[in-house]
């Protein structure tokens, strides 16, 4: 789902909040570390940090923005993907997945901006359903988000970093402008007197 920004747009945020009861991949993994995928484009995935401490009940708690149109979530067929993996020694497993439908999230009795949530069965490989991911949504306006552009989706942890690296470079371009204008004052005020200036 590749998207330019147009008036109408707006922000779907997906909260991936946590998981219970989840199940060990076959693969020797020594202590369960696990993180998700997110995606509604499979060609532009996001994903959260790492849990380290949760075992088979991780807690993430990442928030996710995604570009949508009017169509899109009055849609009963929209929705995004979710895959969970666990941190191996050479390479990672996949945990289980899970397909959500935006229509089974977002309430159509509250408004949009409140956020709705919902617990929704983790499918291993096997096609059996084991586990529990627990998952928040809610729709805002795109201009609550200025700092955002170029890009259909972006994680909101790395928004707020994009954020603050712009408020240190504009910083620092304030205060290298005001540098150079007391470097020149004090240039200014070190030149000789002309010959005028002692009449």
């Amino acid at each position: 789902m590749r998207m330019v920004s147009s008036p109408g747009t707006k922000v779907l945020e997906i909260n991936l909040i946590s998981a219970q009861d989840l199940q060990r991949p076959k693969a020797s993994v020594r202590r369960l570390k696990t993180y998700v995928v997110i995606w509604m484009d499979p060609s532009y995935k996001l994903r959260t940090q790492v849990d380290q401490i949760g075992g088979n009940n991780p807690t993430w708690n990442d928030r996710f923005l995604f570009r949508v149109t009017p169509e899109y979530l009055a849609s009963v067929t929209s929705g995004f993907s979710v895959a969970i993996f666990a941190v191996g020694t050479f390479r990672d497993h996949l945990v289980g997945t899970v397909r959500i439908l935006v229509s089974n999230i977002l309430s159509t009795v509250e408004p949009a901006m409140k956020p709705c949530f919902s617990a929704v069965q983790v499918r291993r490989q096997s096609g059996r359903f084991q586990g529990v991911l627990n998952v928040g949504a809610r729709v805002v306006d795109e201009f609550y988000f200025p700092a955002w552009h170029k890009v259909p989706a972006i994680g909101l942890h790395d928004l707020m970093l994009k954020v603050e690296k712009q408020r240190r470079r504009n910083k620092l371009g304030l205060s290298s402008g005001e540098n150079s204008l007391s470097e020149s004052s004090k240039t200014t005020s070190s030149l000789p007197s002309s010959p005028d200036d002692d009449r």
